[in-house]
């Protein structure tokens, strides 16, 4: 079953990441991180400790337990937080993912994935599915396409904002993350729009852009800011990449150019002096601002309206001001770390810099 087929409703629930907890499980960190839905437990075989807050010091103190059913609380739902077959093909399942995976059903409990690779159709999982009346509910499946030209003279109302990175790896879905929180936190009516399997987990109306084709990418986030924008203030586009990177460009551009932003946010890690993955110099942070203006500018005249600077490398919470000030001055443009500190600097400049104005069809 996909998300484009039938929603979930769960509000407290369970992670699975066996032996990957934290370091190799970042949905999972990012599901805790977040609480949403309420995350009551982590489910690792490894365990290498009883809670979450003693092996990652920004997360919420929730215990980890070694199989599903050790989970003390009740849950709606068990949601898979590590990358099963991140090459596409379909996952051979340790035993212990198998075993957790069909207690959750047995118990009639919802399983919900996101990535590439999880054997949906597996004759156990089909068996627990109808003894138990669990689900297996993929979040991050591909939308269907969209006939006709599709546009959006039906209108959309809420202002749209996108993060993009300088590189890979920078924190695009996790500014992403934290301006929604944010925003709902001073009372906008804000909304994810979800393009990693992480996301999706976070928010399920949307698509994991890594199951796309990258022809789609551009259609798929249109329809995806048409369904909800005219019901929100604000639309956070979850960023992807680089649009200098090899690995991730075409990705960037189709968001770039299916969003069609009111806004852009910028994100760097400090430091970073190569692209990631080559010995290949970054571009500057001034020409990454004015190539993503140009290159959205055909279909959507934005701006650089704000920075995100990941500054987990930096060592202090003053060095790390500092490093922020200096990325400021670079990009000509208010920043903050939103992990590290808040994000309102970031959203100041949203109000004043993404007003929601009337965008092209």
């Amino acid at each position: 079953m996909t998300n484009h087929e039938r929603m979930t409703d769960h509000e407290r629930i369970a992670v699975l990441a066996h032996d990957r907890f934290p370091d190799d499980a970042r949905a999972a960190v990012e599901l805790v991180r977040y609480g949403r839905p309420e995350v009551v437990a982590v489910i690792d075989t490894a365990r290498r400790s009883p809670v979450t807050s003693q092996l990652v010091r920004s997360l919420p103190r929730i215990p980890i337990v070694r199989r599903f059913d050790d989970v003390d609380e009740a849950v709606d739902a068990l949601y898979v937080g590590i990358d099963l077959a991140g090459d596409g093909r379909t996952a051979d399942l340790s035993e212990p993912v198998r075993r957790d995976v069909r207690a959750a059903l047995d118990a009639g409990r919802d399983v919900v994935v996101s990535g590439t690779g999880f054997p949906v159709d597996d004759p156990a999982f089909e068996r627990s599915t109808a003894d138990g009346g669990g689900r297996v509910v993929d979040v991050g499946a591909p939308p269907p396409d969209r006939s006709g030209g599709a546009s959006r003279d039906a209108g959309v109302d809420a202002a749209v904002l996108l993060t993009v990175g300088t590189d890979r790896y920078v924190g695009t879905s996790s500014t992403a993350f934290e301006l929604v929180d944010a925003a709902r936190g001073r009372g906008i009516d804000a909304a994810l729009v979800p393009t990693s399997r992480v996301g999706a987990l976070l928010d399920e109306r949307g698509a994991s852009l890594d199951r796309l084709p990258t022809g789609r990418v551009h259609d798929v986030i249109d329809g995806l800011i048409r369904e909800r924008g005219e019901r929100r203030d604000l639309l956070v586009v979850e960023g992807r990449g680089a649009i200098c990177h090899p690995g991730s460009s075409g990705q960037t551009c189709g968001l770039l150019h299916g969003a069609r932003p009111d806004g852009l946010v910028l994100c760097h890690s400090a430091g970073r002096e190569l692209m990631h993955g080559y010995d290949v110099d970054l571009p500057s942070v001034a020409a990454h601002v004015d190539l993503y203006e140009r290159v959205a500018a055909p279909v959507a005249e934005t701006a650089v309206v704000a920075g995100a600077l990941n500054t987990m490398n930096v060592a202090t919470p003053p060095a790390a001001r500092e490093a922020v000030a200096d990325f400021v001055e670079r990009l000509g443009a208010p920043a903050t770390d939103p992990l590290r500190f808040d994000a309102d600097a970031i959203l100041d400049a949203v109000d004043l810099g993404c007003g929601g104005p009337e965008r092209p069809n």
